[in-house]
């Protein structure tokens, strides 16, 4: 009997074991990953073109596109990159209308989760690929952005890596 006592103080250590590394892993997972639940850092800065994608350059991530740029309009656009390290526009954004006033009156301080400025995005934000005529224009809710980034391909047809800013 001292054998299997042994035994069943054995398995119950191990399960206790197991149960504590799953709490652990859970207990990550729920945070992130980050250290004391800290938020993810918040970007600052977006990438925007004012010629059509042949060109892009960074700004603040606030400004509502279209917006005037050295006299031309200014979209956001998602930037791309190819095996080479060459990186070119793939996608355009911008604001409908209603879309821009709704953004110009948004109040960043009294949305601590983003969720007002998300919400305003989804339904007033659109999205082309940069070679794609006007009437391309779509809802750029987070299926289509996902689909359309997957979409992009480089100069080879090789699927495309998207830049962060």
């Amino acid at each position: 009997m001292a054998a299997s006592d042994e035994k069943k103080k054995y398995g119950f250590g191990v399960a206790a074991a197991v149960l504590l590394i799953a709490a652990v892993a859970l207990g990550y997972q729920l945070v992130g990953g980050r250290e004391n639940g800290a938020a993810a850092p918040v970007a600052k800065t977006a990438f925007y073109t004012d010629d059509g994608g042949k060109s892009f350059f960074k700004d603040d991530i606030n400004k509502i596109p279209p917006f005037d740029h050295n006299g031309k309009q200014a979209l956001r656009c998602d930037v791309f990159t190819d095996p080479s390290g060459k990186q070119f526009v793939g996608l355009v954004y911008r604001f409908t209308d209603a879309g821009k006033r709704d953004m110009a009156a948004y109040n960043p301080s009294k949305d601590a989760d983003g969720s007002t400025r998300r919400s305003i995005e989804e339904r007033g934000l659109q999205v082309k690929p940069a070679a794609a005529a006007d009437k391309a224009w779509d809802i750029a809710d987070d299926t289509t952005i996902t689909r359309l980034q997957g979409q992009v391909k480089d100069a080879s047809g090789r699927p495309a890596k998207l830049v962060q800013p």
